[in-house]
């Protein structure tokens, strides 16, 4: 369990740098348009916004979920690496499942990394500077996914995020695509310093954290 969880994680994290590196590259060559940032603001809200709506109808409407239609495909996969004959074959298995479920994912959670790369390149930053900044950002993009790994081993997977689990971290993310879009839209030039950085990130943690105490008898 830990050899393909850590193979699926090792291949997420390289798909997402290979997917920022791609936003990366079209910031900085077209970065310099101002549309391109209003661009980026204006996405980055209506992926808030959907998000932020899922906390309170989940799934419902437009959303930015796996669609449930891409699932069968997922769990057919997934159940492939079980009847894999061998260590090789259930390590290739386990890459390819890695892969669909990973081009899903990122169709459903383009928002962060897009305005992620787009800050980055509003900073005066070096090229290299920034390629080490993406490696960070997928360092902490799969560090959770590592845990959650480990975790899962420990419980023989008895250990399953529930709903309500899922609308708070929706809640989250949108809360901080909404206030990062914001910026972007009224004030780019105030997204790079770290004290608005930190304080963005705060007040989605704390909006959150109510929402988990209002929430905690299971309902909304």
């Amino acid at each position: 369990m830990l050899s393909i969880g850590g193979i699926f994680v090792l291949v997420s994290g390289l798909m997402y740098f290979a997917f920022m590196s791609a936003w990366l590259n079209v910031f900085q060559l077209f970065g310099h348009l101002a549309w391109v940032t209003l661009v980026a603001g204006a996405l980055a809200v209506f992926v808030g916004v959907v998000n932020v709506k899922d906390f309170f109808l989940f799934e419902k409407g437009v959303t930015l979920s796996i669609p449930e239609s891409k699932k069968p495909d997922i769990f057919r996969r997934a159940r492939a690496i079980l009847s894999a004959g061998s260590l090789p074959a259930m390590l290739a298995a386990t890459i390819f499942l890695a892969v669909t479920a990973n081009f899903y994912e990122l169709l459903c959670t383009a928002g962060f990394p897009m305005v992620y790369t787009r800050l980055l390149t509003l900073a005066e930053l070096s090229n290299t500077a920034r390629y080490g900044y993406l490696a960070a950002y997928n360092l902490i993009y799969v560090a959770p996914l590592a845990l959650i790994v480990v975790v899962f081993a420990r419980a023989l997977g008895t250990r399953k995020l529930t709903e309500r689990e899922g609308r708070l971290l929706k809640l989250m993310s949108g809360v901080m695509m909404l206030e990062l879009g914001g910026l972007l839209l009224l004030a780019p030039e105030l997204i790079s310093r770290v004290g608005i950085a930190f304080g963005l990130m705060t007040a989605a943690v704390g909006i959150t954290w109510i929402a988990a105490r209002l929430t905690r008898n299971g309902q909304a």
